[in-house]
């Protein structure tokens, strides 16, 4: 029986808009890589101008924590003392043109 690894993946995301709609599509383009997404109540950003924040989480295998590093930003910076990961869309390319920043947080559970 071969084991796989498990992470619990904590995403925050602040998208250049007030509009509503507009955060629920980028919502919705976030489920096609993680179904499973459970997402934060959506909020003005307090120090940003024009935009919202939420949260994302969900439990992921180590082949959709793959995907989401790869399809969701094209050049993220990353912490190397743990397993995190941002970008900023205004100078890299991210899934959504309207994303300003994002910020991958993933957490090892457990094997299976």
């Amino acid at each position: 029986m071969s084991s796989t690894l498990h992470y619990s993946v904590s995403l925050h995301v602040v998208v250049s808009s007030l509009d509503d709609t507009t955060v629920q599509i980028v919502q919705d383009q976030l489920k096609t890589f993680v179904p499973d997404f459970s997402f934060s109540p959506m909020r003005e950003q307090p120090s940003l101008q024009d935009c919202i924040e939420f949260y994302a989480s969900a439990d992921v295998t180590q082949e959709q924590r793959q995907l989401l590093i790869d399809s969701l930003d094209n050049d993220w910076d990353k912490d190397e003392d743990d397993d995190t990961y941002w970008a900023y869309g205004f100078n890299t390319k991210t899934f959504n043109p309207l994303v300003y920043y994002m910020q991958l947080d993933f957490q090892k559970l457990h094997q299976k």
